[in-house]
């Protein structure tokens, strides 16, 4: 694997730890947790909200961890509005014909053909809907997780999760906010050929919780090595096996080592 790739890993966990651990945070916690009444001892609680905040984190460190490796790619480019978080226009039109399709999707038993056949087409009826209509009512802020192109100039819009397992709430939410992300960023860049620009659901573990009623699996979802043999020349189980010993690394089990010291000796708990 590309040495630089390693460096990276390692020096962006450290400094999401570090960052984590500042003194304000741990301070924030220990006032929240004094106040309660439990039976945990108040500094694993401090120590186990750290770690919760840090894996929350952790969906930011992939999409820089895909941001350095399409860096690394001879053939391909990230876009200038990749990793941004920005106001990304849309039609009311367009709005609710996405709303709509999510609340059909709950209540339909569509195979995987009728649903990719279904996606489609709402997709080609938003995006004739947006090239023909300047008037965009809705500007809602979203992440643009990793918008790329290759070599021949297509351009790839990636919606970055780290694993399948949302509730049913939450996934359907984030189906709805990955759709409508998607056709913002065709606005933005004024591109209204699917051909032209996919959209990927992408998640980096190859787990699946249960099938997408929503986006369909052949074609928008990709999982573990998929989105590496299609793009990258990283091998993804080097990738895998790192990040599944990076815990075991001396200098990272030092800094969590660390961090339990600081809170149960700085602080007198």
């Amino acid at each position: 694997m590309n040495d630089d790739i390693k460096k990276f890993v390692k020096s962006t966990i450290s400094d999401l730890i570090t960052n984590t651990s500042s003194n304000k945070k741990i301070a924030k916690l220990t006032k929240t947790h004094t106040a309660k009444i439990h039976f945990i001892p108040i500094r694993y609680r401090i120590f186990n909200g750290l770690l919760q905040s840090m894996n929350i984190q952790f969906g930011n460190f992939i999409e820089k961890l895909l941001h350095k490796i399409v860096e690394s790619e001879n053939d391909l480019k990230v876009n200038e509005n990749s990793g941004k978080k920005i106001k990304l226009p849309l039609t009311k039109t367009s709005n609710d014909l996405i709303d709509q399709y999510i609340t059909k999707c709950q209540n339909s038993n569509a195979n995987e053909n009728e649903l990719l056949e279904n996606f489609n087409d709402l997709i080609d009826k938003c995006l004739k809907n947006e090239k023909n209509n300047n008037l965009k009512e809705v500007n809602e802020t979203h992440d643009i997780d990793v918008l790329f192109s290759n070599k021949n100039g297509k351009i790839f819009y990636l919606e970055v999760k780290y694993n399948d397992d949302h509730d049913t709430d939450r996934f359907s939410a984030l189906n709805r906010k990955f759709i409508k992300s998607y056709i913002g960023v065709c606005n933005i860049l004024e591109i209204y050929d699917k051909n032209k620009i996919k959209p990927i659901l992408y998640y980096l573990n190859k787990k699946k919780m249960k099938g997408n009623i929503y986006t369909p699996e052949q074609e928008n979802i990709y999982r573990g090595d998929k989105l590496f043999k299609e793009f990258f020349t990283i091998d993804y189980k080097k990738l895998d096996g790192l990040m599944k010993n990076i815990g075991d690394d001396s200098d990272i089990v030092e800094l969590f080592d660390n961090l339990h010291r600081k809170i149960r000796f700085k602080l007198d708990i």
